[in-house]
């Protein structure tokens, strides 16, 4: 059977003023927006990776408001499909980027929508490189328009997409993965997020 790959965009967490690291930890890892400090939110729920787990359980969810993704990995042609994650990081008082920054590796392609279109999956495996092993995509991305587009590497229309997608996907994996240290910034930075104490200090630096 097929092993599919697709390439789906999220909104991460901008980069912050150095004065913002001893709150917000290692920034060069790239997370999905946990604090809401993008403007181009689109929901109540964070899209992207949540490597702790939607519910902080240790699964590797992936929440989605694309109805796309879902009707796409709901097929049951593929014994194996690969989430390639597309950051769309603005890092501080630099332009926005667009950083393939890892992928999760899904078995079971069964989603769950958890309120109406708002969709998760859960991945089996997942490998994800900081910020200096990051694909910048930036010039292919802006160039062909496709800021909001989900890429498939088996797609009808564009199948110029597959070898595209192949090259990000390879050249992450051959990367150090830094996945513990990923959930491990990821859960920190949910339990701080409601703390008075901490938005106040965040709110100072920023």
């Amino acid at each position: 059977m097929e092993t599919l790959t697709i390439c789906v965009p999220f909104f991460a967490l901008p980069g912050l003023p150095k004065e913002c690291d001893s709150l917000v930890g290692n920034q060069n890892l790239i997370l999905r927006d946990i604090l809401g400090l993008n403007p181009l939110k689109k929901g109540e729920y964070e899209n992207g990776p949540y490597l702790e787990g939607f519910n902080v359980d240790g699964k590797l969810d992936y929440v989605f408001y694309f109805e796309e993704v879902e009707k796409i990995v709901e097929k049951k042609e593929y014994d194996k499909i690969y989430v390639l994650f597309r950051a769309i990081y603005k890092p501080y008082e630099k332009d926005t980027q667009h950083l393939i920054i890892g992928y999760y590796t899904v078995e079971n392609t069964k989603g769950v929508e958890i309120i109406p279109g708002v969709y998760s999956i859960t991945g089996t495996s997942a490998h994800f490189v900081d910020y200096n092993d990051a694909f910048d995509i930036t010039d292919t991305i802006v160039g062909y328009n496709l800021q909001d587009s989900i890429m498939k590497s088996n797609s009808e229309n564009h199948p110029e997409y597959k070898d595209m997608i192949n090259d990000w996907f390879n050249h992450i994996s051959t990367k150090e993965n830094k996945i513990e240290d990923y959930i491990e910034r990821s859960k920190q930075l949910r339990a701080k997020r409601t703390e008075e104490e901490f938005k106040k200090a965040l709110k100072d630096c920023l």
